[in-house]
């Protein structure tokens, strides 16, 4: 099983809550973030650019408890390097090397 954040998050569920019911059966998390347009569009975003909450997600999927999970990769609206980029910095300045 892998974890997908935003389509956890777009199907109404919480991410974190599926990490703890899951927990030791998942090898790696796919980090992806949601953005809300205006019109309450759901789009996908660079991480740490959207709404979902990534100190929960980090925090918990980083615990041993969870089975060692290895950061599985990060997704953007569109594969590029620049959407990349953004997520790689995000994740940086939230303490994730």
């Amino acid at each position: 099983m892998e974890i997908d954040t935003y389509w956890i998050t777009h199907g109404g569920g919480d991410p974190v809550a599926w990490i703890n019911k899951v927990k030791g059966r998942i090898p790696c998390v796919h980090l992806k973030d949601m953005a809300i347009t205006p019109k309450r569009e759901q789009l996908m975003a660079e991480i740490g650019e959207g709404n979902l909450n990534w100190a929960a997600i980090c925090r918990l999927a980083s615990r041993p408890v969870c089975g060692g999970i290895s950061w599985s990769r990060t997704s953007a609206s569109a594969i590029h390097l620049k959407s990349l980029a953004i997520s790689l910095r995000n994740l940086k300045a939230m303490g994730l090397n």
